[in-house]
C-alpha cells in the first residue's frame, strides 16, 4: 500500500499540475468561454428567437395539442403581419412598386429572385428589397441583435420556423422516412411521427454542448498524457527499473504503477470534466436537465429520447473512456522510451489520434449528422460513436495489462 501511495505521489507532481491548470485557463479563454457566449446569445437570437424558450417556460419540456393551440402561433403571425401592413402603407418604397400589404411584399421578393433578369436589373431589385426590409426592421434603426430580433419581420420569420417545427413537421419527417438511407434515422423519424414532434428542449443545446464537450475531451486527453508521461519514463531514464527487477516485490511495482496510472487518470478526468461542465450547466442549460431530447429541429434529428442530463453523463463517460485509453497508451509508450523527450515524440501522434477521435465522436454525438454515425457506419447501428470511445479504452487496457504481465518475466541480463 505504501508503494502504491508513493507511485500516486510521483504522478501528482505540483509542477505538472500547475502546467495543466495553465493550459486549462488558456483553453477556457480561447474556446470554452466563446461557446458559452454563443449559447447565451442563441437563447434569444436563434432560429426561433425567444419563442421556444418562452414555450418551455410556459408548458414544460413537452408541448401538448391544447398548449399548442393556447400559444396560438397563427394568431401571433397575423398580428405581426397587420403591424407590417401598416408600415407598408406609410412607406413610399412599397407603393412605388405597387405593394400595399405584406402578402404582396412576400410575393414580390419571391418572384424577384426567381426571375430571369440581367445583372444590373438584379442589383437594382436587390437594392429595393434591402430598402424594404430595412423599413420592416423599424426603419433600419437596428443597433444590435436584441433590436433586430424585436422587429416584426424577424419575429414573423422565427414564428414561421416554430410553426414548421411544431405544426408542419410531418412533411419533413416523411422525407426522412421515404428518402433517407440510414435505418436508425428512419426509425427515429417514424417514432417522432407516431409520438408527435413535441419536445421543447432548445434546438441548439445538443449541438452547442457536444462541441463544448469535444473541446473538453481534447484538453482532458492532453492533460492525461502530460500527467502520465514522466512516471515510467523517469524510472527508465535513471534505470530504477533494473533495481526493481532484482526482487519479486520490485517486479510488482510496474503493476502498481499501472493501477496508479488508471486511478489518477480517472480522478484527473472527473475533476476536469466537472470543472468544465459546471459553467455550461449554470448558464441556463441546467434548466433542461430533465427534458427529453428526441426531436426534429434546427439542422437535423436528435436520435434518442434520452434526457439532457443523461446526454451530459454519456458525453462525460465517452471522455472518461478516451482518457483511460490515452493513459494506457501513454503507459505503454513510457515503457519503451529511454527518456522523456523520446516519450513525448512518441506520444504526439497518439495524442493527435485520440484527440481526433474525441472531436468526431463527441461533437454532434447521438445526432444524425455525427461523422462516425453517418459517414463511417452509414447510420446502420445505434450510437457507434459511443462504442468507438469504449473500444479505445478496452484496447488500451488489454494491451497495457498484457505488457504489465510480461514485465514480470523481462530478461535484464
Amino acid at each position: 500500500m505504501r508503494i502504491f501511495a508513493y507511485e500516486l505521489k510521483k504522478l501528482w507532481n505540483w509542477r505538472i499540475l500547475a502546467l495543466i491548470v495553465a493550459m486549462g485557463a488558456l483553453t477556457w479563454f480561447a474556446f470554452l468561454s466563446e461557446s458559452l457566449r454563443s449559447y447565451d446569445s442563441l437563447t434569444n437570437h436563434g432560429i426561433y428567437g425567444s419563442y421556444q424558450k418562452e414555450m418551455f417556460e410556459l408548458y414544460g419540456d413537452t408541448l401538448e395539442p391544447e398548449e399548442l393551440a393556447d400559444y396560438d402561433i397563427p394568431g401571433k403571425k397575423a398580428a405581426l403581419i397587420s403591424e407590417m401592413d401598416e408600415i407598408i402603407s406609410n412607406e413610399t418604397v412599397f407603393t412605388e412598386n405597387n405593394i400595399y400589404n405584406y402578402a404582396q411584399y412576400d410575393e414580390f421578393v419571391e418572384n424577384s429572385y426567381s426571375s430571369d433578369l440581367s445583372e444590373e436589373e438584379q442589383k437594382k431589385i436587390s437594392d429595393i428589397i434591402f430598402t424594404m426590409q430595412s423599413k420592416l426592421d423599424y426603419g433600419n434603426r437596428v443597433q444590435n441583435l436584441d433590436e433586430g430580433y424585436s422587429s416584426p419581420l424577424v419575429r414573423l420569420q422565427t414564428l414561421e420556423a416554430l410553426e414548421h417545427t411544431y405544426i408542419d413537421y410531418e412533411a419533413s419527417l416523411r422525407r426522412f422516412i421515404d428518402n433517407d438511407f440510414r435505418p436508425v434515422v428512419v426509425r427515429t423519424a417514424e417514432k417522432l411521427l407516431e409520438m408527435r414532434n413535441a419536445n421543447l428542449i432548445r434546438y441548439d443545446i445538443q449541438m452547442t454542448f457536444s462541441l463544448y464537450a469535444a473541446v473538453v475531451g481534447v484538453f482532458t486527453v492532453i492533460a492525461v498524457i502530460i500527467l502520465i508521461a514522466p512516471l515510467l519514463t523517469t524510472d527508465r531514464m535513471w534505470k530504477l527499473n533494473l533495481m526493481q527487477y532484482s526482487s519479486t516485490i520490485g517486479r510488482r511495482i510496474f503493476r502498481l504503477q499501472f493501477i496508479a496510472t488508471i486511478v489518477s487518470t480517472l480522478v484527473l478526468s472527473i475533476i476536469l470534466i466537472t470543472a468544465a461542465y459546471i459553467p455550461f450547466l449554470a448558464s441556463g442549460a441546467g434548466d433542461y436537465w430533465g427534458a427529453h431530447m428526441m426531436s426534429l429541429a434546427g439542422w437535423g434529428i436528435q436520435l434518442y429520447n434520452i434526457t439532457f442530463g443523461q446526454y451530459v453523463l454519456i458525453l462525460a463517460g465517452m471522455t472518461l473512456a478516451l482518457s483511460v485509453g490515452t493513459a494506457c497508451f501513454a503507459f505503454i509508450l513510457a515503457r519503451f522510451s529511454a527518456n522523456i523527450m523520446m516519450m513525448l515524440i512518441k506520444a504526439v501522434p497518439v495524442g493527435i489520434a485520440v484527440a481526433g477521435i474525441s472531436v468526431i465522436s463527441i461533437n454532434m454525438a447521438l445526432m444524425d449528422n455525427n461523422m462516425i454515425f453517418s459517414t463511417i457506419f452509414q447510420g446502420r447501428i445505434d450510437a457507434p460513436e459511443v462504442m468507438v470511445c469504449g473500444f479505445v479504452a478496452v484496447v488500451g487496457l488489454i494491451v497495457a495489462v498484457i505488457i504489465s504481465i510480461r514485465e514480470k518475466r523481462v530478461d535484464v541480463a
